[in-house]
C-alpha cells in the first residue's frame, strides 16, 4: 500500500481536481465531456469518497483502472475495507451498521466484486502532492492536524501514525472551526469530506471542494453540485455556478504567476 503519491508536473496537458463523487458517475462523465478532457494529456485528481449513496458506486471502480485518474483514500473507502476481510467476505454486523452511510449496495455484491474493491482501495494513497507551474498542490480527503506542517504530516503518515491517519481520513476540526492559518510547506491543498452547500470554501491555503454532487443527482437540489476545476486555477473560479446544470467545470486560463498568499 502506498501512503503518499507524488505526481510530477504535467507538461503535456491539464490537471483537474474533483470533489467527492459518491457514486455519481454520470456527473463526472458529463463534466469530463464539457471540459473536453483529453485522456492522452490530461489528468483527473480525486479527493476521495468515490463510493456510497449514489447509484453507480461500483462503476466508479472503472475510474481507478484509468492511467489518467488518481485518487486519495476517503473515509468511505476506509469503511468498505473495514467491512470486508482479505477474501472479500462481509462482516454482517458492520454492514448493517454502515447502511446509514449509504453502503447498502455493498451487501448485494458478490464476494469477488467486494474483493476487487478492497484490492483497489488498498492501493490508494492517503495524501498526494502534484507539482504545477504555479507551485505545489496537496490532496487529502479530510484534514491535516492543527499546527502540523505538510512535511511533518507526510512523515507521520509514512510511519502509519494512527492519530494522523485518522485525521487525514475523518477530521473536521479545521472546517468546523473555520481556522484560516493554513498548512505550511505546501502552496495549496484540496480537501473533500465535509459537504459545502454554498460552493467550495477557502480557509487560508486550504480548499474544501465536496459540494454534494450526489445530493444534486439524487434530490435534484441545485444547492448542491459537482466541483471540478483546474488545480492551478485562480481562486475566483472556485465559486458556486449560476444555472450551470449543477456542475462547476470552468476551464480557466492558467495564470503564470505562483499561487501567492492564498488569494490568487
Amino acid at each position: 500500500m502506498s501512503i503518499f503519491l507524488s505526481l510530477e508536473k504535467n507538461t503535456k496537458g491539464r490537471d483537474f481536481i474533483i470533489g467527492d463523487i459518491h457514486g455519481a458517475y454520470d456527473l463526472v462523465d458529463e463534466a469530463l465531456e464539457r471540459v473536453k478532457f483529453d485522456p492522452e494529456k490530461d489528468r483527473l485528481i480525486s479527493v476521495g469518497d468515490l463510493i456510497d449513496r449514489g447509484p453507480d458506486s461500483y462503476r466508479c471502480l472503472e475510474f481507478l483502472e484509468k492511467p489518467w485518474f488518481h485518487a486519495v483514500k476517503g473515509n468511505h473507502e476506509d469503511l468498505l475495507m473495514d467491512m470486508c476481510d482479505k477474501d472479500g467476505n462481509l462482516d454482517d454486523v458492520k454492514a448493517q451498521f454502515n447502511i446509514r452511510n449509504g453502503m447498502g449496495w455493498v451487501i448485494d455484491l458478490t464476494k469477488e466484486e467486494r474483493l476487487k474493491l478492497v484490492k483497489a482501495f488498498k492501493e490508494l494513497p492517503i495524501a498526494m502532492e502534484i507539482e504545477t507551474e504555479r507551485g505545489s498542490v496537496g490532496v487529502v480527503h479530510a484534514d491535516v492536524p492543527k499546527n502540523m506542517s505538510w512535511k511533518k504530516f507526510i512523515k507521520k503518515l509514512k510511519t502509519r501514525d494512527p492519530k494522523t491517519t485518522k485525521t487525514a481520513l475523518w477530521g473536521r476540526s479545521r472546517i468546523n472551526k473555520e481556522r484560516t492559518e493554513g498548512v505550511k510547506g505546501i502552496d495549496r491543498i484540496f480537501f473533500g469530506h465535509t459537504t459545502q452547500d454554498s460552493g467550495p470554501k477557502k480557509l487560508g491555503n486550504c480548499y474544501y471542494i465536496d459540494t454534494g454532487a450526489v445530493f444534486h443527482q439524487l434530490l435534484e437540489d441545485d444547492d448542491y453540485f459537482l466541483t471540478m476545476a483546474d488545480i492551478a486555477c485562480q481562486t475566483q473560479v472556485l465559486k458556486r455556478p449560476a444555472n450551470d446544470k449543477g456542475l462547476l467545470t470552468q476551464k480557466p486560463k492558467k495564470p503564470k504567476k505562483p499561487f501567492g498568499k492564498y488569494n490568487r
